[in-house]
């Protein structure tokens, strides 16, 4: 898999092919159980990708793009914080910076990786890592992979 410290760092992932499959399976009881697992998508992309970066913004404006859309077609109030799923274990969050402290200082990328992928020489994936770039950023999985990638 492209991003193997994905599924240390989320727990629960989630993919927008999912959400769809559910509702076209009528496996939705309710909108608030619609609403969760959108959510849980949304809190997977602010808690992989940095604060500012294009996937953790485009979470922010889908999720509350689809609240709006959800309060206004049921009357009810589905606006909830923009926070992240939940912050990093301590011990795992400590683990990480050791480790990233230890490599020698990023280089340019070599010409078959995306930008920002790898420390320099050594392989080690970037734990903040921006996704390779993709023809539509707003795809669920890119190359139709069900794999519930670092995305949105």
């Amino acid at each position: 898999r492209d991003y193997p410290d994905y599924y240390v760092i989320i727990r629960q992932p989630i993919a927008m092919k999912t959400i769809r499959r559910n509702a076209k399976a009528r496996r939705y009881t309710s909108v608030a159980d619609f609403h969760r697992d959108w959510k849980l998508m949304f809190d997977n992309a602010r808690t992989y990708n940095e604060e500012g970066s294009m996937v953790y913004d485009d979470a922010c404006t889908l999720q509350r793009a689809l609240e709006a859309t959800l309060s206004e077609k049921t009357g009810d109030s589905f606006a909830t914080a923009m926070g992240t799923q939940s912050p990093l274990p301590a011990a795992f969050s400590a683990a990480l910076q050791q480790s990233a402290s230890a490599l020698p200082p990023a280089a340019a990328p070599k010409a078959s990786t995306s930008p920002g992928a790898v420390f320099a020489g050594n392989g080690v994936a970037s734990p903040t890592a921006p996704p390779a770039p993709t023809d539509n950023h707003y795809d669920a999985v890119p190359n139709g992979d069900e794999s519930h990638g670092p995305g949105l």
